[in-house]
């Protein structure tokens, strides 16, 4: 009986720790559908940061920097928006600290006859 309730725990503990994504792949950042642009040219860039891991719980130090990166690779591209988006990440695991990393290849595309600059921040 007890081997049974430690299978039935154990079940329900990979159940509940189970994760999902996205494979990595985004069309664009922002929705374009009906717009008509140039494609600038591939980008790729990575920022990482750094958790406290205390046995099971990890505390982030900062908010990992998804957006940041983005916006980072739209301007320096003096773009408009990224599609075809590939992202991945990784870390590695020291005692107690935790270092992420992620990554983003796509290709920065600016709008045509959107000479306003008057994008919106994406955010």
């Amino acid at each position: 009986m007890k081997f049974l309730n430690l299978m039935i725990l154990g079940s329900i503990l990979l159940i509940l720790n189970c994760a999902t994504s996205s494979a990595g792949l985004a069309t664009s950042n922002i929705p374009i559908v009906n717009k008509e642009y140039d494609v600038i040219g591939p980008v790729e860039g990575k920022k990482g940061w750094i958790t406290v891991d205390l046995a099971i719980i990890g505390v982030p130090l900062n908010e990992p920097p998804m957006h940041a990166l983005v916006d980072e690779l739209i301007t320096k591209n003096d773009a408009d928006a990224l599609i075809n988006i590939k992202y991945w990440n990784d870390k590695m695991v020291f005692p107690i600290i935790t270092y992420n990393r992620i990554g983003i290849n796509a290709e920065a595309v600016k709008f045509k006859g959107d000479t306003s600059g008057n994008v919106k921040k994406r955010r």
